[in-house]
């Protein structure tokens, strides 16, 4: 007798008055719009019910409703055991992925900026790239690894450009050479962008990612220069460029109660740009947590309108370190398939723990040890999670939020993405939905 049973993680939702979304929240892309009869089918799955029993019940021949159970259980919607599968750490990394701290120098003067040396010093040197490629070489030798991605940051790490020139192009020949794909991105003020740096950036396939505090009142409120004068209009001229130039390039947007009423007004700028954007929520600092909502509401409303003009929320934004779709069993890399290295080659779990003296790191300069080893042998935070989080429907897609700020095991705005997540997925679906539509096959 086959019996089919319910995902604990499904999360079943409508759309609209017609259509409905259903999603495992533990099973990678398995979002699915469904109509009213399929909506109906799985309401009527109670874990106890056969196939047989169930088709009598909704009047749907065996044949037809097991054809559709089949389908839902490719995802795991729906299984015919209880034996549901949730991401799980893998034995050991495939890929990793590195913040590198070219420099402590930056031309800008941010309020808010938490690299505690800042200024202190200024770029990573040669012999240390030097040393930083010879891991990576014997780390991908040891390991096999297949993919590493390297973020360069800062600081300022355009400041840097020159002394990375050489660089990125001869550690990716060296990586390719052991079937290894080595990917590079810019993490960025966007206040410096030559033409030698857009023609190199097309060369050899760099992206940027881009901090951007808002529109030109509240960008330019924080991140200014040291002679005072704000920066939204250059990093506007420059987002522009790299878009005209077809340079993969995303932004993200740090939420404080200094630029969150601005929220709806940058939904619409970026939603025209049509580039990627991540909204985070600041970190260690207090927030207005109900305006916070409503300015994040009106502008997932914003997003919706988009939504029907053809604009791609799927592959557009981000919020937080949500997973929707992929899910994930941490928050980042850290401690297991990444981490953060310092200007001096230090090793560090998180970028924010540059300068702290009281956390576990390692040196590149250390021999007797590849890459992954100092990372297993450094510090961890990331299965530090609280009950509630190991027991949610949720788990693997908000991963208890950033490791590093967790309180009591939890991220700070649990409250809000159990109020945002199923927001996404009907956004998500409502894209989805619009598309078959299109095509005639709802």
């Amino acid at each position: 007798m086959l019996i089919p049973f319910k995902s604990p993680h499904l999360l079943i939702r409508p759309i609209d008055e017609n259509y409905f979304y259903a999603v495992n929240c533990a099973y990678p892309n398995s979002l699915r719009v469904l109509n009213r009869a399929q909506y109906d089918i799985i309401r009527a799955i109670d874990n106890r019910t056969s196939v047989k029993a169930l088709g009598k019940q909704l009047s749907i021949p065996t044949d037809t409703l097991n054809g559709f159970l089949r389908l839902l259980s490719q995802t795991e919607i729906i299984r015919f055991d209880d034996q549901f599968s949730e991401p799980k750490k893998p034995a050991s990394p495939k890929s990793l992925n590195f913040w590198i701290h070219t420099t402590n120098r930056c031309n800008l003067s941010c309020s808010y900026c938490y690299i505690s040396t800042l200024n202190t010093t200024s770029g990573m040197i040669d012999t240390t790239r030097r040393q930083l490629l010879n891991k990576l070489v014997e780390t991908v030798t040891k390991r096999e690894l297949s993919s590493i991605k390297l973020r360069l940051a800062g600081g300022e790490p355009l400041t840097q450009f020159k002394s990375w020139q050489a660089f990125i192009p001869e550690a990716r020949n060296a990586l390719n050479a052991l079937r290894c794909d080595l990917t590079f991105s810019f993490i960025s003020n966007l206040t410096i962008l030559t033409d030698e740096m857009v023609d190199f950036s097309k060369e050899h396939n760099i992206s940027y990612g881009v901090s951007l505090d808002g529109l030109a009142s509240d960008h330019d409120a924080t991140r200014t220069f040291r002679s005072g004068t704000g920066s939204f209009n250059i990093v506007d001229r420059n987002l522009r460029t790299l878009i005209a130039h077809n340079i993969p390039v995303s932004t993200n947007t740090v939420v404080t109660n200094c630029n969150l009423e601005g929220l709806p007004g940058l939904t619409r700028y970026l939603i025209g740009l049509d580039i990627p954007f991540r909204y985070s929520i600041v970190k260690g600092e207090a927030i207005d947590s109900e305006l916070l909502e409503t300015c994040l509401l009106t502008s997932y409303a914003i997003m919706g309108e988009a939504i029907q003009g053809g604009w791609r929320f799927s592959s557009r934004h981000q919020f937080c370190d949500l997973k929707p779709n992929e899910l994930g069993f941490q928050t980042c890399a850290s401690g297991f398939s990444g981490g953060a290295i310092y200007v001096d080659g230090t090793l560090n779990y998180c970028h924010v723990h540059f300068g702290d003296e009281t956390q576990l790191s390692h040196s590149i300069f250390e021999t007797g040890l590849d890459l992954v080893d100092m990372i297993e042998q450094g510090s961890h935070y990331e299965d530090m999670k609280s009950p509630d989080c190991l027991s949610c429907r949720y788990k693997s897609v908000c991963t208890s939020g950033c490791a590093v700020y967790r309180i009591n095991g939890k991220d700070p705005h649990c409250g809000l993405y159990h109020k945002v997540i199923p927001l996404i997925y009907e956004l998500q679906a409502r894209e989805r939905l619009k598309v078959l539509q299109y095509y005639g096959m709802m």
